[in-house]
């Protein structure tokens, strides 16, 4: 059972989302590279090299090819289905790769005629072993990685929210009273600052959470944010959260960047890899 928890803590762990098309572009140049240069120099499966019809290096440079446009198809694919990246977790990065190497296994077989010399290149049982080459060496390499990744970034955010002196900081006009006005004016309301801890959006409601319950009101997250822009120490730390800054209890890393503990309040708040240089400067500008 504790090694079933443990299994399911890792792959919903948030994950980065490296697959908008410039930063693919790039990840898949390195695949290119890598791959032309391990597949040459290793020769991970054995080669009847009477069979080739060009050198191994050739061969080798086709294959990683095949790769290439596959990851970039696959990406082009990914995007046009996904509008956000913020929830991207550990099983959907490992499923979207499990897929990517099926389809390379696909590609490699369907090539087969371009390289090697054989009457035999469309039979079943080479469809099936093109599969299962890239799956063996892909499927390792791949969960390696992602798994050092993993650690890596929690590693750095850690060591960065330790760095965050957010305990020396004093409020800044906290006791004063806003009118915050909404889409519906007899949904308008007060808001003392001294109360707000945290505001999530809901579609065109957000909800306010203060320091005796929490409200839900008919106005977007950025309409607030955009009312309440003079005060330095109230901070958009996520696309879907914003934070009075004053109320931060702990700080801690993860792999998408922080996770913010407030005073008097259980609700997690993320401050993702796009907003984190913004918090920092933002929470580093309130020391006093």
């Amino acid at each position: 059972m504790k090694s079933k928890n443990k299994v399911n803590k890792f792959l919903n762990n948030q994950y980065p989302y490296y697959y908008n098309f410039k930063n693919a572009l790039v990840l898949g140049m390195v695949i290119l590279i890598l791959s032309t240069v391990f597949s040459f120099l290793f020769e991970p499966f054995e080669v009847n090299f009477q069979e080739l019809k060009y050198p191994y290096f050739i061969i080798s440079l086709i294959h990683s090819l095949v790769s290439f446009i596959v990851f970039l198809i696959l990406v082009l694919v990914l995007n046009g289905f996904r509008s956000k990246s913020d929830d991207w977790l550990v099983k959907y990065e490992l499923l979207f790769l499990l897929i990517l190497l099926i389809i390379i296994g696909v590609g490699q077989f369907l090539i087969r005629d371009v390289i090697y010399d054989k009457d035999d290149n469309w039979s079943f049982s080479y469809l099936v072993e093109e599969i299962r080459n890239t799956l063996l060496v892909g499927s390792l390499l791949l969960f390696i990685i992602t798994s050092v990744n993993i650690e890596r970034l929690k590693n750095i955010y850690n060591k960065r929210s330790r760095n965050l002196t957010h305990h020396l900081f004093v409020p800044h006009n906290e006791d004063e009273t806003i009118k915050i006005i909404t889409s519906v004016k007899s949904d308008d309301f007060d808001l003392t600052l001294s109360d707000f801890l945290n505001a999530k959006s809901d579609k065109n409601y957000t909800e306010i959470f203060l320091s005796d319950g929490k409200s839900l009101k008919r106005l977007t997250l950025k309409s607030l944010e955009n009312q309440l822009s003079e005060f330095a120490f109230i901070c958009k730390t996520h696309r879907s959260f914003l934070v009075n800054l004053n109320k931060i209890a702990s700080i801690k890393g993860n792999t998408q960047g922080y996770k913010i503990v407030l005073k008097n309040h259980t609700e997690i708040v993320p401050v993702s890899r796009s907003m984190i240089s913004k918090f920092e400067a933002q929470l580093n500008g309130l020391i006093s």
